[in-house]
């Protein structure tokens, strides 16, 4: 497949109520060639039916390891971009087209853009702001992602270099691949102007549920690769917070809209009013 093409791999354990927007999302793409792949780890509430309905191929992987699933699925793409996407989250269309322009004009190795996040049932809640390639070592040193993932997409021979995903990880594996692209010497692009995905937020979700044992995950993939913080980073964190400041405070205002009382930008709610 050309470069006009690119990979995708959906990991999903019972995802059926929201997997039929993340498929959507895939099949809408504009001006670019996706390829589907849907890593199932044992789905029994209708998440195959909706697959079939969408023509998405499945490939049973074990349960366990999230990575794990996503790494059998990318082993077998053979397009030059790849990308996963969780199977609450989705694409705008048009979305990879503009990000493999990006990539192919720059001859970046990564290429990644600014993400939208809405509540549980779609809303909108508020924007983020990637940071710059230059500001990505410096947060991660602070053991901060400078961009959201479902954001991003990926050579495979960047890919094949890597390793792929460490599935000793569960949480925190797709910081620990773009941590060690950046150490590579891999080239980062980002694709600045309107967001390119949807991260849904909600309580429900694994990143809430395992909270703890998530932070705990990402110190030590930030430890193991050897990031120690330097007093300029504090710097460069100042900026990139005064960069989304608009963000937050949309995110403040948006929020507090729709729970009908202040919330605090931490908040998660499902903004259902009896």
């Amino acid at each position: 497949m050309g470069s006009s093409s690119i990979s995708c791999v959906v990991p999903t354990l019972n995802s059926a109520e929201t997997l039929e927007t993340t498929l959507l999302s895939l099949k809408s793409q504009r001006d670019a060639s996706v390829e589907i792949t849907v890593a199932d780890s044992g789905s029994d509430d209708g998440t195959l039916e909706i697959c079939r309905r969408f023509g998405a191929p499945v490939i049973y992987v074990e349960p366990g390891n999230m990575y794990r699933a996503i790494n059998t699925g990318l082993s077998q793409c053979r397009s030059e971009w790849l990308a996963y996407l969780n199977s609450d989250d989705w694409l705008y269309p048009g979305s990879f087209a503009r990000l493999i322009e990006l990539g192919d004009s720059s001859g970046a190795d990564v290429v990644y853009g600014n993400c939208d996040y809405a509540d549980s049932a779609g809303r909108f809640v508020y924007s983020f702001a990637a940071a710059t390639p230059e500001q990505l070592t410096p947060l991660f040193r602070l053991g901060r992602m400078g961009f959201a993932q479902p954001a991003a997409i990926f050579r495979r021979s960047v890919y094949q270099r890597l390793g792929g995903f460490d599935e000793r990880y569960c949480f925190k594996a797709d910081a620990d691949f773009f941590i060690r692209a950046i150490n590579a010497g891999e080239r980062f692009a980002l694709l600045e102007g309107p967001p390119v995905c949807c991260f849904r937020v909600h309580a429900a979700q694994l990143s809430n549920r395992k909270r703890e044992l998530i932070e705990e995950e990402g110190k030590r993939v930030f430890s193991a690769a050897g990031m120690k913080p330097r007093a300029a980073d504090l710097m460069t964190l100042a900026q990139w917070r005064l960069k989304n400041l608009p963000h937050y405070l949309i995110r403040i205002a948006r929020a507090s809209l729709l729970s009908r009382r202040l919330r605090l930008p931490r908040a998660i709610e499902d903004y259902i009013h009896r």
